[in-house]
């Protein structure tokens, strides 16, 4: 297993943020069947293969994902996914 962890920086208030990533996960469920729940300002993310968190804070969201053993092979290409994604929303 492999783990990815991103600290991505922003300059939303923590309500516009939240919005961003609601958006974002809604993507993640249609694309790829990501199932999220939110828990406070932490959105739990899981599929099959992939479990982890987004963590909101004022100026940084954290992402933790821990990939399974048919995804460690592709951590490069997901991590750097995951950079391009959190540009595209937060950027």
């Amino acid at each position: 297993m492999a783990s990815i962890h991103v600290s991505y920086p922003h300059q939303h208030s923590m309500k516009d943020a939240r919005k961003v990533t609601r958006t974002f996960a809604a993507k993640l469920e249609t694309k790829l069947g990501v199932k999220g729940v939110w828990q406070g300002d932490v959105l739990v993310v899981e599929r099959q293969g992939v479990k982890g968190s987004l963590v909101l804070s004022q100026g940084v969201v954290d992402v933790e994902l821990t990939l399974g053993m048919m995804l460690t092979p592709m951590k490069g290409q997901i991590e750097a996914e995951v950079n391009k994604q959190l540009d595209r929303y937060f950027g």
